[in-house]
């Protein structure tokens, strides 16, 4: 409870429920109705963000400046970078082609840490923190994996994915230091924006996915559609807002629980296909050991670091 009392642990909570919502709605559209085009996805959710931000400020609601190349380019390389890595990981949800990619994944907070590092050579390491961490992000890599294998597609996507999403984070939380969450949301939205329609004159996804919508789309399905923009709008905002409050690597660790427990939740709940796999014993396990290094991360000498802080303490 004393959590949920802060900003920032109400803002990880926001994080959490936006994030599952927005990705169960993702995997519904790819698994279910088979709509399996990522670039289309992610574009309309940005451009959908984008939309609700200048309505916002011209409204007034937002105090946000319009956006301008000056300060856009500030911020282009993480754009880039963290749009990379969610078309990736909306490209693995059909789970055939790489199985094992979110396993892979939860490694990202041991690429932060190592980025943070590099970053911050002035400061010594927290090592029982970071040792916990360590710990965390194995056993929720072990506790996703559901068949216990990894193949090379899932492991070459997966430590792509996880690069460019941790150095895209430890970027963008350096810019909040000089532009509140909204500034940064509206210029990583427009320039997100642009790479996927850059991305589509290569992929052509959008005529595909405009043809899909007239011969095979089921009048349910316009509902998800619709609801899955809502939903990446708030992933947006609560995202960008968690990031400001708690940095990028309490961020990825709150990710990695939820993303344990989403996927023990979509499966027993039947969300999303998992082809013929199901949770083991072993993974019970390694479930119950990210829940417990994640409550030491918590409860540690009864410090707030998770909700708030550094990883790491002034030599």
């Amino acid at each position: 409870m004393r959590v949920v009392k802060t900003a920032a642990g109400r803002s990880m909570i926001t994080f959490v429920c936006a994030t599952v919502f927005c990705s169960l709605m993702a995997k519904i559209m790819v698994t279910r109705y088979f709509f399996d085009y990522p670039v289309v996805i992610l574009m309309m959710q940005s451009a959908a963000t984008l939309f609700v931000i200048e309505v916002a400020r011209v409204l007034g609601i937002l105090k946000v400046a319009p956006y301008c190349f000056e300060k856009g380019r500030h911020i282009v390389i993480p754009s880039i970078l963290y749009t990379i890595s969610q078309w990736i990981t909306v490209a693995s949800f059909e789970g055939i082609a790489m199985p094992n990619f979110d396993s892979i994944k939860r490694f990202t907070p041991i690429l932060i840490l190592i980025g943070l590092a590099a970053r911050s050579r002035q400061q010594k390491v927290d090592q029982n923190r970071t040792f916990i961490i360590i710990g965390l992000s194995i056993a929720s890599a072990l506790a996703v994996n559901l068949d216990f294998s990894v193949d090379r597609y899932s492991l070459m996507y997966g430590l792509v994915g996880a690069i460019l999403q941790a150095t895209a984070l430890v970027l963008f939380e350096e810019h909040l230091q000089t532009y509140n969450y909204t500034e940064v949301l509206y210029m990583h939205s427009f320039n997100s924006l642009v790479f996927y329609l850059l991305a589509d004159m290569a992929r052509d996804e959008l005529r595909d996915a405009f043809m899909y919508m007239i011969t095979s789309a089921h009048p349910l399905f316009i509902i998800v559609f619709a609801i899955s923009m809502f939903a990446g709008v708030l992933f947006h905002f609560t995202a960008f807002s968690c990031l400001e409050k708690n940095g990028a690597l309490n961020m990825q660790i709150v990710s990695n629980v939820r993303a344990v427990a989403e996927t023990f939740f979509a499966y027993y709940l039947s969300v999303y296909l998992f082809y013929d796999v199901y949770p083991g014993v072993l993974n019970w396990a390694f479930l119950a050991i990210t829940f417990a290094a994640a409550r030491a991360l918590t409860s540690r000498d009864h410090e707030p670091e998770i909700v708030k802080g550094p990883w790491m303490t002034k030599a």
